[in-house]
């Protein structure tokens, strides 16, 4: 008797579902340093996302430059 074969298993795409944060008992002031360790990322975050698209348009420049100077003509 010939067994049937099995389809191998697919993984399972990860999905982003944002778990809600839990809320621990802790002192004041490490409650203080979390948030302002989080608002220091944040920050990190908007600035590293800010400096690719700054070194994005300065690269489109850089090419538009080059052919334009590589392009004119000598007088």
């Amino acid at each position: 008797m010939a067994t049937a074969k099995k389809a191998p298993a697919k993984k399972a795409a990860p999905t982003k579902v944002k778990a809600p944060e839990k809320k621990f008992d802790m002192p004041l002031e490490v409650s203080n340093w979390i948030d302002q360790a989080m608002s220091t990322i944040n920050h990190l975050r908007g600035e590293v996302e800010r400096l690719k698209k700054e070194n994005t348009d300065l690269k489109a420049y850089k090419r538009w430059a080059e052919h334009r100077i590589l392009r004119s003509d000598y007088e």
